[in-house]
């Protein structure tokens, strides 16, 4: 029979907005099946996204749209609006197969309330195939696991309560249990990706190239706790892995190859949290970055280079800034990102862009929050802290923030602020001509004739922010 076809009018951004990590996929493939765990039964949904429609198959779901709408969800499976991120078994691809204790497979199966020659129909799959897969031979692919699901009645959420493991068709097989929540050694995976880490773009297979043993170490490391899996390929410089794992780090944000023409940003999780920010930060700067510094040369600093194409400059540009914010929520202050060369590729023109942290105050602050697993690296900035250099770009920066914070709360004269800041009528003249010129204050006045000038802040908060 012919399945009656009902429109409805909504938002997506409202239909979809539970949970990211959930609701991220949706829209992948055109015609997606997915399962939803109403507190009433469990319904099978094709979502067809037309200019912002959601076409509902089969009229039996009218009386409930309404319920559907208002996230009427069974409470056991995740779909809280905490700000936790956590990827579910159904935002896996459907490359990805699936492993149940015996017990369940077998429940699995014989709930379908049909024979297994019927059952393979309904599947579209080969008697022998579905023996082979109720008796555990196989990993169940995943959208055999959905169709099991509609057909036997049993739950989305207790189907993932009861995975032991995943893998892909020819990958090795993953110990994991769902969902899987951000934390810090995935943040440092997702670091290291944006670093000297690669996802193939059709494999999802994942590598990690460097030439410091003690980050190679930690990426292994860090992948036998978080998905019990050892290389496939190991070299002195380079470790692979099971396209498994970068399944799971593309969905955690980290950027597929080539990284040349990504236009990824840092993952929001990431950069809502300070802790997540700081194992993010070490990775990135440990792959990409470089400390500068010489017992006989004056100048030191931190550096980060990033290379994209050139038709990706904005993006770059845009990612460098974020690392910037994530630097100064932990009281880290770099300049702008700035381009230190163009070059010719068979592809096109590629630019280099980078950070650069020369700040006394800034670099202390970056040994003391977050560090380095590059020995050299790391040794570099232990000497230029045991330096006790003057911290002269910090205090001027103290003054611009107080005569930023003065004038947040009123205008006031030049002699005003002066006092206020407690500074010469000089140097306070010349932070504020600085300030100007960076567009942050403005002159609205003059006390009198021949007077000092009166100031006033442009922009608020922001001017406050823009001050670091």
């Amino acid at each position: 029979m012919r399945a009656h076809l009902t429109t409805v009018n909504v938002a997506l951004d409202s239909l979809f907005s539970g949970n990211h990590a959930y609701f991220s996929h949706w829209t992948d493939f055109f015609g997606r099946v997915k399962y939803i765990n109403t507190d009433l039964h469990l319904y099978e949904i094709t979502l067809i996204i037309v200019s912002f429609r959601c076409y509902f198959l089969s009229s039996k779901l009218q009386e409930n749209i309404r319920k559907l709408m208002q996230f009427t969800i069974n409470s056991d499976f995740t779909m809280d609006n905490t700000s936790e991120f956590v990827i579910n078994f159904l935002d896996l691809s459907q490359n990805v197969r699936f492993n149940f204790d015996e017990a369940f497979t077998q429940k699995l199966f014989d709930r379908c309330g049909t024979n297994f020659h019927e059952l393979a129909a309904e599947l579209y799959v080969s008697y022998p195939f579905v023996c082979q897969l109720r008796r555990c031979l196989y990993s169940i692919p995943r959208d055999i696991v959905l169709k099991l699901s509609d057909l036997s009645k049993i739950s989305i959420s207790e189907i993932q309560r009861h995975i032991i493991s995943v893998r892909t068709r020819h990958g090795h097989v993953c110990t994991i249990q769902f969902p899987i929540s951000a934390n810090e050694k995935i943040a440092s995976l997702v670091g290291h990706v944006f670093g000297d880490g690669y996802i193939g773009r059709k494999k999802m297979n994942f590598e990690f190239s460097n030439t410091n043993p003690a980050l190679l170490a930690e990426v292994k490391t860090i992948i036998r706790d978080v998905f019990s899996l050892e290389p496939m390929t190991e070299q002195a410089t380079r470790i692979g892995y099971s396209t498994i794992v970068g399944e799971f780090l593309e969905l955690f944000g980290a950027p597929i190859a080539p990284k040349i023409y990504s236009e990824n940003q840092v993952p929001s999780w990431i950069m809502q949290s300070k802790v997540y920010s700081a194992i993010f930060l070490r990775s990135f700067f440990d792959d990409d970055g470089s400390v500068m510094f010489s017992e006989n040369y004056k100048a030191h600093g931190l550096n980060l280079y990033v290379i994209r194409h050139v038709d990706k400059q904005n993006s770059l540009y845009s990612l460098l800034n974020q690392v910037r914010h994530m630097l100064s929520e932990l009281s880290i202050y770099s300049g702008n990102p700035l381009i230190r060369q163009y070059y010719e590729k068979i592809d096109g023109k590629r630019v280099i862009m980078y950070l650069n942290v020369t700040d006394y105050d800034s670099l202390v602050n970056y040994y003391n929050f977050i560090g380095s697993l590059h020995n050299e690296k790391l040794e570099k900035l232990r000497r230029i802290v045991n330096k006790k250099l003057y911290p002269r770009k910090a205090i001027h920066r103290k003054i611009n923030q107080e005569i930023i914070s003065l004038l947040f709360k009123k205008n006031a004269s030049t002699s005003e602020i002066s006092i206020g800041v407690k500074q010469s009528l000089r140097i306070t003249q010349g932070k504020l001509l600085y300030l100007k010129r960076k567009g942050l204050i403005s002159v609205v006045g003059k006390v009198a004739p021949n007077r000092s000038y009166i100031w006033a802040l442009n922009g608020g908060d922001v001017a406050i922010e823009k001050t670091n």
